[in-house]
């Protein structure tokens, strides 16, 4: 299929499809290859972009999720489908940027021309050195925004007002009702580079806010724990990778959360207003994590691997020992996926430095080895009881 300029409005050129027939269900498809255990939430992202390139209605979305559970490796994938879908080239203007970046505290001011920076960056590394003002123009108000630590800029911190969190929820609010900003940069105007004011018109762009929300779990979690809330944990059943079962009570801010406690955390009703939907994030279970350690490309098995390909080492982990890593990552729900580089980092780091001594090293001919991350090896550098 050929990657031509694609006319947004009608979606087609040549033999490229009409933006319409690309469906939720494809987009979908298209992100989940490279984002494990957040089925629920692709769903929504996958309708939200739809919106977006249709043109037909704002698709804003707001991600609540611990560290590591996978926000910032949805809006990659957003990337990815961009630029790996001819017929979004029209889009591939997205720009991932930090909340604190957008104001500025000395004057209290929140900055959209950094916003708008951003975006004309990524655009210009798209279209190339001679953009004319016309192009510029286009991609910046196609462009996809994702807004990072968004929940860190409350509108209260530490049970006093944030002055500070107020000015970027009401400017983030502004910019995605729609508002032309004059814009001042520099374009090729009848073949000559000259500076020029663009009026960026912000209703086309789609935004994508997300944050951890480290507080607002603790928030949840004793409202819902109070003595006479009528609410109560949900029990499950767990079965350890050894085989064992236990009977666990335990919190998902899914369960409980109300519109009510996003505004006591400190976001604006006014700007919750603005997003399509409001997306939790799921914590990843042992088998998700499990499969992100085996197959994820930036997993640090997967590194790990890598490395020794380099000594001519053949890396692999035997089925029983990757849940066992799995299952203690699992445990640390405030960091998610990232657990499992620390985790596994206390098992291979030992075999990077000298895996010549490591008993388990095989040779299999011709200058080649093979190393296998077995269920023992996992127990005696965590500390596990074999014996469970």
């Amino acid at each position: 299929m050929k990657d031509s300029t694609v006319d947004p409005d009608s979606g087609t050129d040549g033999d490229l499809r009409s933006l319409t027939e690309i469906s939720p269900k494809e987009i979908f498809g298209e992100l989940r290859r490279g984002v494990l255990g957040q089925d629920a939430a692709l769903r929504f992202v996958a309708v939200a972009i739809f919106k977006h390139v249709t043109g037909k209605v704002p698709g804003n979305l707001l991600l609540i999720g611990n560290s590591g559970t996978g926000k910032t490796t949805i809006m990659n994938n957003i990337q990815r489908l961009y630029h790996d879908v001819p017929e979004y080239r029209p889009f591939r203007a997205m720009t991932i940027i930090n909340a604190n970046l957008l104001v500025d505290s000395d004057r209290m001011e929140f900055r959209p021309d950094r916003l708008l920076t951003a975006a004309e960056q990524r655009a210009r590394a798209i279209l190339g050195p001679r953009a004319t003002a016309e192009e510029l123009k286009a991609a910046m108000e196609r462009a996809t925004v994702c807004i990072d630590e968004v929940d860190k800029m409350s509108s209260v911190v530490a049970g006093k007002p944030n002055a500070i969190g107020v000015v970027l929820q009401q400017g983030l609010l502004t910019l995605m009702e729609g508002e032309k900003v004059a814009y001042r940069t520099h374009a090729v105007v009848d073949g000559e580079e000259r500076e020029i004011t663009l009026d960026v018109d912000t209703r086309g762009m789609m935004f994508i806010c997300g944050g951890a929300f480290e507080g607002l779990y603790d928030q949840v979690y004793l409202r819902v724990t109070r003595p006479g809330s009528g609410e109560k944990l949900k029990s499950h059943a767990i079965r350890t990778a050894d085989g064992d079962v236990r009977i666990e009570q335990r919190f998902s801010l899914g369960d409980f959360l109300r519109d009510e406690d996003l505004f006591t955390y400190g976001m604006v009703p006014q700007f919750l207003a603005r997003f399509d939907n409001i997306v939790l994030l799921q914590d990843l279970s042992v088998e998700v994590l499990k499969e992100i350690l085996i197959r994820s490309v930036d997993s640090p098995f997967v590194r790990s691997r890598r490395y020794f390909e380099v000594l001519n080492i053949s890396l692999e982990i035997d089925d029983l020992a990757a849940s066992l890593i799995a299952e203690k990552a699992e445990k640390h729900t405030r960091t998610g996926a990232r657990a499992l580089r620390t985790i596994f980092g206390k098992i291979i780091n030992r075999l990077e430095f000298d895996p010549w001594r490591y008993e388990g090293l095989e040779e299999t001919g011709e200058g080649q080895y093979r190393l296998v991350v077995s269920a023992d090896l996992v127990r005696r550098r965590l500390g596990l009881d074999a014996a469970r």
